[in-house]
C-alpha cells in the first residue's frame, strides 16, 4: 500500500511540473514542436523514472535529470504562461492547460473539480497562499520546492527498495551488512521527514487528515486505477486521528502548523518500525533468530521512544486514561469484533502501573522511558533462555539425545529458567492486588461472553481465595496484594514448579515405573518437588506451615472439590494432625514429646527419607528383574540369598536401601512365601514352589513401606521400633481411633464398628505367614497382613460386581446396607470364584469337590466369620459379607502353613504346631476363666485341639465330660483332624460368640463332679 501511496504523491509533483511547461493560458500557443522540445519531452521521460524510483530501480542520473526537467519546466511556465489574471492562475485554468496539452484527447480524461480542490489544499501546504489560485510568486516557491524535493529523493534513492518493501534480507553471514544498510535507510527517511516538515512549517498552513482520504480517492480515479489503499486509509482514518490526538495533541482531524514536525516524525519513525518488523522479525530466516530478537527489541525500544518524544511535546505532557479509552474505542469501527470498556482500560492501566510504574490515570513520558530502559534487559533475559525455548514450549524430544545428555540439557534449562525469571521479577515496579485479576477477567468476559460452559471469571473467582491464602501462608501478610519484593520469589518458585511439571512430562508421563531408568527419573522428580517445598518453608520467617494455615488450604480444596468428596473439614483436620504429628515426625522426636502441629523442614526430610527408601528398593528390584518374563522370578530361598548378599555388599552411605533390606529379609524369611499373581492377589498354596515375580517384589515393597510407616508413626517404644518387633494392641487401637473418622467419612468403615483394629491385630497374629500369637504385631506380620488385605479388597471388588449382576436388578442402587439372600450370594460366588480366586487353587479344588451341603455350610460359616449375623430370613448386608475373600484367604493360609503332609487336613501334630499362633486369641477369649481358675494356661492347648476335633468348645454336659475325662491331659490319645469345613465352622462359631457377648467363653462353667462322672459313664 505504501508504494502506491508514494507513487501518488510523486504524481502530484509531476502535476506541478507539467503545469509549468507549455502554452500561455488565455493566449494562442506557439508551435507545438518548439514547446515539446522545451518541456514535455523530458517530462514524458520523467514518468518511467518516477515509477522506477518508487520500486527502487531508478538511477541517480535519471532522477536528477527528471527533477532538473521539472524545475526548468516550472521556470518556463512562469516565463511564458499568463492567466486571465496577470499574476495568478486558478485551479480550473491549470486543469484546462493540462487537459489540452498533456492528456491524450482520445482518453477523454477530465481533471475533476474535487481533485482540483484537493490539489490546491496540498499546494497551500507546500508553497502557501490561497486555495483558490496559484500566484507567480508562489511559482518561485515551487522552484525552490522542486530543488528541495530533488535533494530528498536523490538521498532516498539508494534506499527505496527498503522503503517500498522490495528488499530482501540476506542469510545470516551477510546480515550484518544488511543491518547497516537498513539503519542508513532509517536515518535518511527521518532526515527526509524533517526536511519536509521544515518546508511545510515555513508556510504555517494546516491540513485536515480527512482531506488526504479524498485526495487519494480522486487521484485513483484520475489515473484510472482501482487503488485499494484509499478505502483502507478511510477505514483506518478514525484510528489515525485518535492516535494523532492522543500522542500529538490538538484537534484530532487537523494538523496545525506547529504539529507538522511531530506528525511527520511520527509517521517516519512509525513506518521504520513497520519495516523493521517486516524485514527482521516477520521475514528473517529461522537461522536468524538472534537478529529477530534483537530487532524486535530495537523496534519496541524505538516505538516507545517515539511515544515518549511525542508525549513530551504534547501540551498536556500526558496521555490520559480517557484518551486511551477513546483511542481503543475507535478500533471498534475498524474491527467490529474488537470490544473495549472503560473498566477494562482501568484494569489494564493497573497492569501498566505494575510493569512501568506511574499512575493508573495516565501515560507519561516517564512511563515510556521506564519501559524503554527495560527493553534491553528483557532482551538479555530472553537471549538467555532462547536456546531452551523448545523445552519450555513443550516441543522438545528427549529421545533425540542419549539419556545422560538429555538429563544434563534439561537440568541446565531448569537453572536458566529460574535464574531468568527471578531476575525478571526485579523489573516489576510495584504491587498488584490479586483481586484485580478477577476484575480484568470479568471485564473481558462481559465484552466477550464465553460461548458455552462456565466462564473463566467464575473459575478465577472460585480459585482466588485459595491463591490468596496460599500466598499469605508462604510470603506472609494478611491481604491480597503481591508486593514488589514478592515478585522475584514468586516467579522463581513458579519457574521451578513449571520445570518440575516439564520434567514429569518429558521423562515420566506415560512411562512405566518398572524400568530402572524411569525409577531414577522418578527419584529426581520426587526430590525436586520436595526441594521446592523445603525452599518454600525457608522463605517463611518461621520455617513452617502450621496446621491452621494448612487447614485453610485444605478447606479451599474441599470447597473446590479437588479432594475426594467423602472427606469433610473435620476428617481432613484429623488426617492433617496424624500426618504432621505422627507420620512426618521421626520416632525419636515423637516419643520425646515433640508435636510440631506444623509442616517443618524436618517433616520434609522425614518424608524424603521414606520416599527414597521406597524408590531405592523399587530400583533394586527393577534391576534384578531386567529381562524377566512376567511369570519368571526367584524362589524364596534364592531371593533371600540375593537380599543378604546385597546387604553385605552395600555401600555404607546407602542408608535408605539398608533400612529396606533389613525389613525385606524379615518378610522373605517366611514359612509361606507372600507372592502375588498378575492382579496382585496373594497366591496361597503349599503344593507347588512359588516364585517372587517382579510384580510380587513390587507388591512386597509396597506392603513393607506401609507397615514401616504405621509402626514408626504409632508404636510407643523406640526399641520395638528399631528391632522391628512392632506395635501392641493398644497402640494399634490408638492409631485406628486417630484415623477412624476419616475411614467413616470415606465410606470405608461402619461408624458402629469398634472392633476393626482389634480384629486386624488378631489376624496379624493368627492368619499370616509370620503370625506368632504374641501380644505384638511385628513389622513382618503387618507387612503380611497388608498384602492379604490388599488382595482381599481386590478380590471382593470383583466378586461384588458379579454378585450385583446376579442378585440385584439392573438399575437397582446397591450399597453396603443392601440385603442379599445367602443362597444367591453363594451361587454368585460359586460361579465367579474359579476365575477370580485362582490365586487360591487349593480352595478352588475344595469348592469344586465339596458336596452342595458341605460347601453351603462352609460358606455360611465364612459369612459369619466375615461379619454376617444369622437371622431367620437368611439375609445378609452387602457390607457384612465384604470380608468373605479375606476369611477364605485366612483359612487357606492356615492350611498352607501347617498342613505339612498336604492332605488338606490339620492333624494332631500339625495342630500342636499351629497352637502358638492361636494361643493369644485363646487367652483373650478365656480371660475370665483363666482369672477365676476354671482354666489354667497349660489347658489352652487341650481346648484348642478339642475345638479343632469337634468344631466348637465343650459347652454341653456331654462335651464337658468328654473334655475332662477323655481329652484333657491325654495328648497321646488325641485324634485331631480338621478340614476346611471344620475350620470355617470354628471361625464362624467364634464370630457368633463374640457377637453375642463381648466376653464370650470358650469353656462354660463346669457342671458338678457327679454330673460330669455320670455323663462320662455314658461316653
Amino acid at each position: 500500500m505504501f508504494s502506491k501511496c508514494l507513487k501518488a504523491v510523486l504524481a502530484l509533483c509531476l502535476v506541478a511540473g507539467l503545469a509549468s511547461c507549455d502554452s500561455k493560458v488565455g493566449e494562442e500557443p506557439p508551435p507545438p514542436e518548439s514547446q515539446e522540445f522545451g518541456g514535455t519531452q523530458c517530462l514524458t521521460e520523467a514518468k518511467p523514472v518516477a515509477k522506477a524510483f518508487v520500486v527502487g530501480d531508478a538511477q541517480k542520473e535519471e532522477l536528477e535529470a527528471a527533477w532538473d526537467c521539472i524545475g526548468s519546466a516550472v521556470e518556463k511556465f512562469k516565463r511564458y504562461v499568463r492567466g486571465n489574471t496577470a499574476d495568478r492562475y486558478t485551479a480550473q485554468e491549470l486543469a484546462t492547460f493540462l487537459e489540452k496539452n498533456f492528456l491524450d484527447p482520445k482518453d477523454n480524461v477530465v481533471i475533476s473539480q474535487q481533485l482540483q480542490t484537493e490539489f490546491m489544499k496540498l499546494k497551500q501546504v507546500f508553497v502557501g497562499g490561497s486555495r483558490e489560485y496559484l500566484t507567480r510568486s508562489e511559482l518561485d516557491k515551487t522552484i525552490a520546492l522542486v530543488k528541495s524535493l530533488r535533494t530528498i529523493t536523490v538521498n532516498l534513492n539508494p534506499y527505496m527498495k527498503v522503503i517500498s518493501l522490495n528488499w530482501e534480507v540476506s542469510e545470516s553471514p551477510n546480515m550484518q551488512s544488511d543491518v547497516r544498510h537498513f539503519e542508513e535507510a532509517n536515518k535518511e527517511l527521518q532526515n527526509a521527514a524533517r526536511m519536509l516538515a521544515s518546508l511545510i512549517e515555513q508556510n504555517a498552513q494546516g491540513y485536515n487528515l480527512s482531506d488526504f482520504v479524498v485526495l487519494m480517492r480522486e487521484m485513483g480515479q484520475f489515473f484510472g486505477e482501482k487503488w485499494e489503499f484509499p478505502s483502507v486509509i478511510q477505514t483506518y482514518m478514525p484510528v489515525i486521528k485518535k492516535v494523532k490526538k492522543a500522542l500529538a495533541g490538538g484537534d484530532e482531524n487537523s494538523i496545525t502548523p506547529n504539529e507538522w514536525r511531530r506528525f511527520t516524525l511520527l509517521g517516519a519513525r512509525g513506518y521504520v518500525q513497520f519495516l523493521r518488523y517486516h524485514y527482521f522479525i516477520k521475514s528473517v530466516p529461522e537461522t536468524g533468530t538472534g537478529y529477530r530478537l534483537g530487532y524486535l527489541a530495537r523496534t519496541v525500544e524505538d516505538v516507545l521512544s517515539v511515544f515518549q518524544d511525542l508525549v513530551a511535546e504534547k501540551p498536556e505532557g500526558v496521555v490520559s486514561r480517557d484518551e486511551v479509552f477513546d483511542l481503543l474505542k475507535t478500533l471498534e469501527i475498524v474491527w467490529p469484533e474488537f470490544k473495549v470498556s472503560s473498566g477494562l482500560v482501568f484494569e489494564g492501566m493497573k497492569v501498566k502501573q505494575l510493569f512501568f510504574g506511574g499512575s493508573v490515570d495516565s501515560l507519561t513520558t516517564t512511563d515510556f522511558e521506564t519501559a524503554r530502559l527495560k527493553v534491553s534487559r528483557i532482551k538479555t533475559l530472553i537471549e538467555r533462555f532462547m536456546p531452551f525455548y523448545s523445552i519450555y514450549g513443550r516441543e522438545w524430544d528427549p529421545d533425540m539425545y542419549d539419556a545422560d545428555e538429555a538429563q544434563k540439557l534439561f537440568m541446565e534449562s531448569q537453572f536458566v529458567l529460574e535464574a531468568t525469571v527471578r531476575e525478571a521479577g526485579v523489573l516489576f515496579e510495584g504491587s498488584y492486588d490479586l483481586n484485580d485479576l478477577n476484575n480484568i477477567v470479568r471485564e473481558i468476559e462481559i465484552l466477550y461472553p464465553p460461548k458455552e460452559g462456565r466462564g473463566l471469571a467464575d473459575q478465577v473467582k472460585s480459585y482466588l481465595p485459595l491463591v490468596i491464602d496460599a500466598k499469605n501462608m508462604v510470603l506472609g501478610g494478611n491481604d491480597s496484594s503481591l508486593r514488589k519484593s514478592n515478585w522475584s520469589v514468586l516467579l522463581g518458585f513458579a519457574a521451578r514448579a513449571y520445570s518440575d511439571f516439564l520434567y514429569y512430562q518429558y521423562f515420566l508421563m506415560g512411562e512405566s515405573l518398572q524400568q530402572p531408568m524411569n525409577l531414577s527419573y522418578f527419584s529426581v522428580f520426587g526430590n525436586q518437588t520436595l526441594n521446592i517445598l523445603r525452599d518454600l518453608l525457608l522463605v517463611k520467617k518461621e520455617n513452617q506451615f502450621t496446621r491452621v494455615e494448612l487447614n485453610k488450604i485444605v478447606k479451599h480444596l474441599i470447597r473446590l472439590e479437588l479432594v475426594p468428596g467423602a472427606i469433610n473439614e473435620q476428617s481432613a483436620d484429623k488426617l492433617l494432625s496424624v500426618v504432621l504429628n505422627n507420620m512426618l515426625v521421626a520416632p525419636e522426636a515423637r516419643l520425646s514429646g515433640h508435636k510440631p502441629d506444623a509442616l517443618t523442614l524436618t517433616s520434609v526430610e522425614v518424608g524424603r527419607q521414606e520416599m527414597q527408601i521406597w524408590i531405592d528398593t523399587e530400583l533394586m528390584f527393577a534391576q534384578m528383574a531386567e529381562g524377566w518374563k512376567p511369570e519368571e522370578g526367584l524362589t524364596a530361598k534364592d531371593l533371600l540369598a540375593v537380599l543378604k548378599k546385597t546387604e553385605k555388599n552395600l555401600d555404607a552411605h546407602a542408608l535408605p536401601l539398608q533400612a529396606a533390606l533389613t525389613e525385606l529379609i524379615l518378610s522373605v524369611e517366611s514359612p509361606v512365601p507372600m507372592t502375588t499373581d498378575y492382579r496382585g492377589f496373594v497366591i496361597i498354596s503349599n503344593k507347588f514352589e512359588q516364585l517372587y515375580t517382579f510384580k510380587s517384589l513390587r507388591d512386597l515393597n509396597r506392603n513393607r513401606a506401609v507397615a514401616r510407616l504405621l509402626i514408626r508413626s504409632f508404636a510407643n517404644d523406640l526399641n520395638r521400633i528399631n528391632t522391628f518387633q512392632g506395635a501392641t494392641l493398644p497402640e494399634v487401637e490408638g492409631a485406628f481411633n486417630e484415623l477412624k473418622s476419616i475411614f467413616v467419612e470415606m465410606g470405608l468403615l461402619d461408624p458402629k464398628n469398634t472392633s476393626f483394629a482389634s480384629s486386624r491385630f488378631r489376624e496379624a497374629n493368627i492368619f499370616v505367614p509370620h503370625s506368632d500369637g504374641n501380644a505384638l504385631a511385628s513389622q513382618a506380620e503387618i507387612t503380611d497382613l497388608i498384602g492379604m488385605i490388599w488382595s482381599g479388597v481386590g478380590i471382593n471388588s470383583r466378586l461384588r460386581t458379579e454378585l450385583v449382576k446376579k442378585c440385584f436388578g439392573r438399575d437397582e442402587e446397591v450399597t453396603d446396607n443392601s440385603l442379599v439372600t445367602l443362597s444367591c450370594a453363594r451361587a454368585a460366588y460359586k460361579d465367579a470364584m474359579p476365575a477370580i480366586m485362582s490365586a487360591t487353587p487349593e480352595y478352588i479344588k475344595f469348592m469344586k469337590k465339596a458336596s452342595a451341603d458341605d460347601w453351603a455350610y462352609y460358606m455360611n460359616n465364612v459369612f459369619m466369620a466375615a461379619g454376617y449375623i444369622p437371622n431367620d430370613k437368611n439375609l445378609a448386608k452387602m457390607g457384612d459379607i465384604a470380608l468373605t475373600p479375606h476369611v477364605i484367604q485366612y483359612v487357606e493360609m492356615v492350611f498352607a502353613r501347617f498342613d505339612k503332609n498336604k492332605d488338606n487336613i490339620i492333624s494332631t501334630s500339625e495342630a500342636i504346631k499351629a497352637y502358638p499362633a492361636f494361643k493369644g486369641l485363646l487367652k483373650e477369649l478365656a480371660a475370665d476363666q483363666l482369672k477365676s481358675g476354671v482354666l489354667k494356661e497349660k489347658d489352652l492347648l487341650d481346648v484348642f485341639t478339642f475345638i479343632l476335633r469337634y468344631g466348637k468348645p465343650p459347652t454341653t454336659l456331654m462335651e464337658q465330660a468328654r473334655f475332662m475325662f477323655k481329652w484333657k491331659g491325654k495328648q497321646d490319645k488325641w485324634d485331631v483332624w480338621a478340614d476346611r469345613v471344620q475350620l470355617a465352622q470354628i471361625l464362624g462359631y467364634i464370630a457368633d460368640q463374640v457377637n453375642k457377648s463381648a466376653s464370650a467363653k470358650i469353656v462354660q462353667e463346669p457342671a458338678s463332679q457327679d454330673a460330669l462322672e455320670k455323663a462320662a459313664s455314658q461316653l
